[in-house]
């Protein structure tokens, strides 16, 4: 491959000796000019797979502006992006930024002019582009990262307007886990003549993995989580929910009840989330209460047990979660309590290739007989309502003390505190 000196700098000081599996199929692909959709699981190395073909095809090209745009669903996803994007480009003289919701949109916006790769999630993107601070119609590359994490997410409309304010001439690579009809149907509208490459087969559920189920009442579910925390000596823990209350009610609960515990979810601001991971990475036993936001990219190689307090939505939702656990061969456990009327998505899951569910009894323990689930909500939801009404407040006093002194230029104000997943 006809990879620049610097470049190869670049990856000997990364200590990349030996290109991986995915690596090796589309760095040609990509460093012919041809629209690629990747098929590879997290973990393969792909970030690297398009990073050494755009930063070798940059490093040449002068110019102040915007040269290649990738979008990931996550901002966690797009800080690990920029981490390798900085050391790719460590020879180059080339400018990589990284542009989220929930950080300072002026900072951000000050950062576009000058930048030759922007790295960045969808809202906070999209909004940059509409306030026409963020010129996309001079960039050669338009990376789709995690596109089927972005699609559940719900970015598909902000990433099919981002797409049209980039030029048609431009190269598309699109990198995905697995290949639902919704990315082949933006590949045939957005691409052209894309060539599909698959890296080993769709994201895979460890073999280590024991899976689990139990059937709990709606207002059992505390309790009967507690007592398999408990009693089944679980050693770090990652709980998945489906929403940011529940989250944060669980969070409280487990909090109550004597757990070490830790939460992430998108309504954190970003320095907490990133402090929540950095935390739960260096604990040796602890509990991640987490929505599906940390599903996947995150690699904690020693977590023993998912817990789905929360069933959820899909296959492809149960495979993201519990392929947290059973990393790099260990033995792992995955547990789902399901609603009573959720079996249909205990069949489902039984269908997936050597996967048993297995049904067990989960006693509640002594412990947590006479915890009071009911006024631990009620209380919860009293908190949260008064802390919404004094930000209200707050919000309304700021306004009639500070009206117009935040930003000089009014395109920073519009959405200065707009976030994203």
């Amino acid at each position: 491959m006809n990879i620049s000196d610097n470049i190869k700098k670049s990856l000997k000081s990364m200590r990349f000796t030996k290109p991986t599996d995915v690596q090796s199929i589309s760095i040609p692909a990509i460093m012919q000019s041809k629209d690629v959709i990747i098929r590879s699981k997290t973990g393969s190395g792909k970030t690297a797979a398009y990073m050494v073909p755009i930063m070798n095809f940059i490093e040449n090209i002068k110019g102040n502006y915007a040269k290649a745009l990738i979008l990931l669903p996550t901002r966690e996803l797009a800080l690990q992006t920029l981490k390798v994007a900085d050391r790719m480009g460590k020879f180059l003289g080339k400018k990589s930024i990284v542009i989220y919701g929930g950080a300072s949109y002026e900072k951000q916006a000050r950062e576009i002019p000058g930048a030759d790769v922007i790295i960045g999630t969808p809202g906070r993107i999209l909004d940059l582009i509409n306030q026409k601070i963020l010129n996309l119609s001079k960039i050669e590359f338009l990376v789709l990262d995690e596109a089927d994490l972005m699609f559940d997410m719900g970015f598909i409309d902000d990433i099919k307007k981002i797409i049209k304010h980039s030029p048609e001439d431009r190269q598309t690579i699109l990198l995905s886990a697995t290949m639902p009809q919704s990315i082949k149907s933006l590949a045939v509208k957005f691409m052209k003549k894309p060539e599909y490459l698959i890296s080993g087969e769709e994201e895979i559920i460890p073999e280590s993995i024991r899976h689990m189920y139990t059937i709990s009442e709606k207002y059992n579910k505390f309790s009967t989580l507690l007592s398999y925390l408990n009693d089944e000596n679980t050693k770090k823990s990652i709980i998945f929910v489906k929403t940011q209350k529940t989250g944060n009610l669980l969070n409280s609960i487990l909090n109550q009840a004597g757990f070490k515990n830790i939460l992430i979810h998108g309504g954190m601001k970003q320095r907490s989330r990133e402090r929540s991971i950095n935390d739960f990475r260096h604990m040796e036993h602890g509990i991640l209460v987490a929505t599906n936001v940390a599903a996947r990219g995150l690699d904690i190689p020693d977590v023993t047990d998912i817990v789905n307090f929360d069933a959820p939505d899909n296959i492809e939702v149960y495979t993201h979660r519990v392929g947290r656990s059973g990393r790099m061969g260990r033995n792992g456990r995955a547990l789902t309590i399901f609603d009573e009327g959720d079996t249909g998505m205990i069949r489902n899951i039984q269908k997936i290739d050597k996967i048993n569910m297995e049904k067990i009894n989960i006693p509640v323990n002594e412990r947590f007989i006479g915890m009071n689930f009911g006024k631990m909500i009620k209380d919860y939801r009293k908190h949260e309502e008064e802390y919404a009404d004094k930000k209200i407040n707050a919000n309304n006093y700021r306004r009639r003390t500070d009206s117009g002194t935040h930003f000089h230029n009014k395109r920073y104000s519009h959405n200065k505190n707009s976030s994203d997943n």
